[in-house]
């Protein structure tokens, strides 16, 4: 009984003091050495490591000046003699070991010497590689060493010649300065790791990290992070795409998916200098004498069997693994994401869009737009020719009908606006509160059904419409009083009830054609809301432009009286809007002092 009670109390101390411990995505399962291993072989400084295809592991100890390389359990199969600073395992299991950033040695997979190559270099050598993720080699052969020096990813053919840069950096430039690390995943994708460049010289300013991943002729195809003030130990990829980053000043391992989301953290302890990941998911780090291995949680192996059942193209058992992942955690975007590039591929685009909505990843959101407007176009064509000759029809047999009807409605406010607010002038008051309400509710229905990518909001309707009715209520009130307050030091003709009606009547045009253009806008893509904006732009100012002409119609003066009138108005209004927003930011902070106030005195009296 002791006991069960002395353990829950030190559940309930983990669960409180050490939060990123208990609800971490991988778990420390214990060292990699095995136990048959002899204990004076042991490294003593674990300077580098890597896993070769068939999960051996190669590791580097630079205080013993030695590489050593261990079966998949664990087991030390053979020690090479190397003053190396660094080593890499290429796709096919050849160990690279560079010696002052110029001296390669090859070995085999099980260790044998094949030859030394010096690599060729323009620039001045530099003598020491202190991290991991230095250097690395794909499947052709060619190296990637990073220059510290310089700030450069330079690249070398097999046989040590200088072949370019693939990125270099300096202040002020739009690549990475201080590049950290490389790697290179299954597919020939590079990575590169280093911190963009510094708007300001402010010491204080932080520090961003990010990893380019591009192809092998430098383009850049996916950016990773940022990771705040990191200082980079190494990254490794798996043959999922998935990114791995060691931070070694915050001890903690970040993970991104393909898709350039951050999966997960977990804290991996002091003294972490290097990362490799083993072809089962399992992390090694090395910690000065001493590796250990991470096992991923439930939600993990989930997530990556959905993965490579995407890659396998089995997307009906992809999409089984991302809902099972949902049901563990439904709160990770990125489960979205993954589900929404599935059904992608299965063409279904519009649960893509749905599932790309849910996760908040406007760049795939609009992309798919643009496949799924092609599909919409090529799977309806027939109709969308039929409805093209009914419109023809009802043209030809309506025309005159659906003109009266747009000339009576819209058409004066266009084509005769100014007779138009004449007759508005004698109009009853009840359709101005018609209007009002009608301004709300399409505001609203703009609001909750334009394109996601432009204005994305999963409000209530009814939240909506009761906020946006409050808030143009006032707006109404406040600029036909204006209006109506300027008119009369201006001997205006106008009376109040004619300034409120009038001004409500030149929102007619929003009212009409906005929320057609909201719905349109789904069917745009994040390049061109322009298009958007230009239309939206353009019936607001197509009321203001009314408004003018209202300031006529009503008020009956000359010219430069009712440019004044037009002028100050415009200002009132902006002058009593900011008072009734300096007056409502007052009470919400009487109120939240008020509330504070009576908590305080209620935890106090009560005690709950």
């Amino acid at each position: 009984m002791i006991n069960r009670r002395f353990n829950v109390i030190l559940l309930t101390l983990i669960l409180l003091l050490l939060p990123e411990f208990a609800w971490a995505d991988y778990f420390l399962t214990g060292s990699f050495f095995s136990s048959q291993t002899d204990i004076n072989k042991l490294p003593i400084e674990v300077s580098s490591i890597a896993f070769g295809p068939d999960d051996r592991l190669y590791l580097l100890d630079k205080r013993e000046e030695k590489i050593q390389v261990y079966s998949p359990d664990g087991v030390l199969e053979r020690e090479i003699h190397s003053k190396a600073e660094v080593i890499a395992v290429d796709p096919w299991g050849h160990i690279y070991a560079v010696t002052k950033g110029r001296f390669v040695d090859r070995f085999d997979r099980f260790g044998n010497h094949i030859d030394s190559i010096i690599l060729s270099s323009k620039d001045t050598i530099y003598d020491f590689i202190s991290y991991s993720g230095f250097v690395c080699v794909d499947e052709r052969g060619y190296i990637y060493l990073v220059n510290t020096s310089s700030g450069k990813v330079s690249i070398y053919s097999p046989t040590g010649k200088f072949v370019g840069d693939l990125i270099k950096s300096g202040y002020g430039a739009s690549d990475l300065t201080m590049v950290n690390a490389v790697a290179i995943d299954s597919k020939g994708n590079i990575y590169v790791a280093g911190s963009l460049p510094r708007s300001t010289i402010s010491r204080f300013e932080p520090n961003y990290i990010v990893i380019k991943r591009m192809d092998y002729q430098g383009h850049i195809n996916m950016t990773f992070g940022p990771i705040i003030n990191a200082f980079i130990g190494g990254i490794a990829v798996d043959h999922l795409g998935n990114l791995y980053v060691l931070d070694t000043s915050s001890c903690y391992v970040y993970k991104f998916d393909k898709r350039g989301s951050l999966v997960t953290r977990f804290f991996a302890g002091r003294g972490a200098t290097c990362i490799a990941i083993r072809s089962d998911g399992y992390i090694a780090i090395g910690y000065g004498g001493e590796i250990k291995l991470f096992h991923p949680s439930r939600l993990m192996k989930i997530i990556d069997k959905a993965n490579k059942a995407l890659l396998d193209g089995d997307y009906d058992l992809s999409i089984k693994y991302w809902n099972e992942a949902l049901r563990l955690n439904n709160y990770m975007k990125f489960i979205h994401s993954g589900l929404g590039e599935t059904y992608l591929y299965m063409k279904e685009y519009r649960s893509a869009l749905t599932e790309f909505k849910l996760a908040e990843d406007r760049m795939r959101y609009s992309n798919t737009v643009v496949l799924y407007r092609r599909e919409i176009f090529y799977r309806y064509i027939i109709l969308w020719g039929i409805l093209f000759l009914v419109i023809i029809n009802v043209l030809m047999f309506w025309g005159r009908k659906l003109s009266s009807i747009f000339n009576n409605i819209v058409g004066r406010m266009l084509y005769s606006p100014f007779n138009a607010l004449l007759e508005v002038k004698e109009k009853p008051v009840y359709l101005g509160f018609i209007l009002l309400i009608s301004l709300a509710l399409v505001d609203a229905l703009n609001r909750r059904f334009v394109n996601y990518i432009f204005q994305p909001t999963l409000e209530d309707i009814n939240y909506l419409f009761f906020r946006r009715l409050l808030m143009f209520s006032g707006l109404w009130f406040v600029s036909g009083t204006v209006f109506y307050g300027v008119g009369e030091i201006f001997d205006g003709m106008g009376t109040w009830r004619q300034c409120m009606l009038t001004t409500i009547f030149c929102i007619v045009p929003y009212i009409i054609f906005s929320f057609p253009v909201s719905l349109i806008s789904n069917l745009l893509t994040f390049q061109e809301k322009v298009y958007y904006d230009y239309a939206m732009q353009g019936l607001i100012l197509w009321c203001v432009v009314l408004f003018f002409i209202n300031v006529y119609a009503t008020q009956e003066l000359s010219s430069t009286k009712n440019l004044l009138i037009f002028s100050l108005t415009g200002l009132g209004l902006v002058f009593a809007v900011s008072i009734l927003l300096f007056l409502q930011g007052i009470n919400r902070e009487l109120w939240s002092f008020i509330k504070d106030v009576y908590l305080e005195a209620w935890y106090r009296l009560v005690g709950y």
